[in-house]
């Protein structure tokens, strides 16, 4: 079992009645620091929202001794279904797709061109929201959330499955919330080795409006954006 540490910083901003913009970037040292984009379209009813953006990634490699000498470039988009529910409970459904297109490797060296895979991610999402049960300064919410991911060709894969599961405690002023909480990843990259790593983690999510728009501020949850 191998420890880590996750550091995130994510931003959403609306820029119109059904749009968003979104900011972030994730990094867990000696393994990845990604800086992604994209633009989200929100249905009325806020049941629905779809997203579609570019990631620019730094990877370590089996030789770099934790530089981030790997370069990736992501396009990726993903659709997030939230249940309706009118009480503190709320689940929500994603998938998200990813292609990743990672600078080719021999054993010692990065070297020239990019090869291809196609990464599945399935998500659902448990949140409760325990509003100001701590303290009546900030809002206090605990989120659940499991995902598997499948990677598939054209290239070959040195992880064809990954599940993760993550717990958040997240605490929110206004438009940012902190959330620290503790994650796990079980990985398969042969079918006879099981790799696992976890460890403690921090985000921080910030969410504004560019204007102050007749309907209010777009559905947005840390959840969205790991």
């Amino acid at each position: 079992m191998n420890s880590e540490v996750w550091f995130g910083f994510m931003t959403s901003g609306q820029i119109a009645p059904k749009w968003s913009l979104w900011l972030d970037t994730h990094h867990v040292p000696d393994l990845f620091l990604i800086l992604r984009g994209g633009l989200t379209y929100h249905t009325a009813d806020q049941k629905f929202a779809l997203t579609a953006g570019y990631a620019r990634l730094g990877l370590a490699t089996p030789f770099s001794e934790g530089s981030l000498i790997r370069p990736e470039n992501r396009p990726w988009g993903q659709i997030v279904f939230r249940v309706p529910s009118k009480n503190n409970f709320s689940a929500s459904f994603r998938y998200r797709h990813d292609m990743r297109y990672r600078a080719n490797l021999t054993q010692t060296e990065v070297i020239d061109g990019f090869s291809l895979n196609h990464r599945l991610r399935f998500n659902v999402s448990l949140r409760y929201n325990w509003k100001n049960a701590l303290s009546p300064h900030f809002n206090f919410s605990t989120t659940l959330f499991n995902e598997s991911l499948f990677t598939q060709g054209p290239a070959p894969s040195s992880n064809p499955f990954e599940h993760r599961t993550f717990l958040l405690f997240s605490f929110q002023k206004k438009t940012v919330t902190f959330s620290p909480g503790y994650h796990i990843r079980f990985s398969l990259p042969t079918s006879n080795t099981l790799v696992i790593n976890h460890g403690l983690f921090l985000w921080i999510n910030v969410n504004y409006k560019f204007k102050d728009f007749r309907r209010h501020t777009l559905k947005e949850f840390p959840g969205d954006h790991i």
